[in-house]
């Protein structure tokens, strides 16, 4: 009898914690679903739709990670594009959720050329290397000239030249663009 109390006494209390933890759930579910991260899916649907159908089908690599400060999880994919009849580019798509809706920007960045942000080399042997680098918020403020963007860059280095990076800023461009180009 004894066992049974304590068996009851437990269910009641786990039952209770249980209708919390739903509760809870709850009340959580709509801010969740505006602060979802950019899925896989989320990455290649824009790819497909920002560089054409066979985008995805090159040699591309990937980063996820919160490029825009507002912690929720942005996905930013590269490759070299060799289709391109004004020459070879490093095609860069940024992928996050603004304001609770997909956006996407699409840069490409040329080999060899006069542009500021070209890349020296086009190694055949090996694309660019695209990684991330979180900044002091002084550097921001002092090197680049705009307190206002996000302080983690997306690089992209060919070891030959000067990485080109882009920062997030909130406040779009005159052109409505929110990554912004730096060259170190």
């Amino acid at each position: 009898m004894r066992n049974l109390f304590v068996a009851t006494l437990l269910l009641g209390t786990s039952l209770t914690m249980l209708q919390a933890d739903a509760q809870e759930a709850k009340t959580a579910a709509p801010s969740d679903t505006m602060a979802a991260p950019v899925t896989a899916n989320d990455l290649y649907r824009e790819m497909r739709i920002q560089a054409g159908q066979y985008a995805a089908q090159n040699r591309h690599q990937v980063l996820v990670g919160d490029f825009t400060c507002d912690d929720i999880n942005d996905q930013i994919v590269g490759w070299v594009d060799r289709d391109n009849p004004e020459g070879p580019f490093f095609d860069v798509l940024m992928v996050t959720r603004h304001n609770g809706q997909l956006h996407s920007e699409f840069k490409q960045i040329p080999f060899a050329q006069s542009e500021q942000y070209a890349l020296c080399i086009d190694d055949k042997t090996a694309p660019p290397v695209m990684s991330w680098q979180v900044n002091d918020p002084e550097y921001i403020r002092d090197v680049i000239g705009n307190g206002d963007l996000c302080n983690i860059a997306v690089r992209v280095d060919d070891f030959m030249c000067d990485a080109p990076q882009f920062f997030w800023s909130e406040k779009p461009d005159e052109s409505g663009e929110h990554w912004m180009f730096f060259r170190n």
